[in-house]
């Protein structure tokens, strides 16, 4: 047994934690919800991940995506596999440097059991929950997400196999998103993925 496994299990028991590592997790999008995600979901007990993102690091991305300077002009995708192994180096993380459109996202979304949507594009957000949908897998979306100094407006709506956590109100048209605020509901969205995994609440 790897020490990490020996760790987790002082905080889930036997049955927990392999329902946690037995789970294939589709992070839709590695910016400021997904990479945090990541780190989180890792800490969590996760292993299998499928990684979607078109992206590379920018310096603008490091005031609240789970990056580091080295890594600017990195692929999102790889620069996240990097930081998941750091933390736990059996992770097992299948990674698609892509857009997510009309014609690959069934493709896509049928790589795991459940997904984090973590995207910036409202369109995209409607395209992954539908497709879920449709696929009958659960789906953690986050919608409202930016500004500051307002986290008691953020709210969590639970359907089936669905929940949406955000303020609802604060796109990234209209608001910088800011590391605290983003970082919290990313939280939220795993917090809310390990419920759904472990049938509890």
């Amino acid at each position: 047994m790897s020490k990490f496994k020996e760790m987790l299990l002082s905080y889930f028991n036997e049955e927990q934690l392999e329902k946690i590592q037995k789970t294939k997790v589709i992070i839709a999008g590695c910016g400021g919800l997904g990479s945090n995600a990541a780190l989180t979901l890792t800490r969590t007990g996760f292993k299998n991940f499928i990684l979607i993102d078109h992206d590379k690091v920018e310096l603008s991305n490091l005031n609240r995506q789970a990056y580091f300077f080295h890594q600017i002009g990195l692929p999102k995708v790889l620069a996240l596999k990097e930081n998941i192994l750091s933390i736990n180096s059996e992770c097992n993380i299948i990674v698609y440097q892509e857009k997510i459109t009309n014609e690959n996202v069934e493709f896509l979304l049928k790589q795991g059991d459940i997904i984090l949507e973590a995207v910036d594009c409202a369109e995209i957000k409607t395209l992954l929950i539908n497709t879920a949908v449709k696929l009958g897998k659960k789906i953690v979306s986050a919608i409202g997400v930016c500004g500051f100094g307002d986290v008691e407006k953020i709210k969590i709506k639970r359907y089936k196999n669905i929940t949406l956590i955000g303020d609802f109100i604060s796109d990234n048209k209209h608001f910088h998103p800011y590391a605290p605020k983003v970082i919290a509901i990313s939280s939220m969205e795993c917090d809310e993925l390990l419920r759904m995994v472990l049938n509890e609440g």
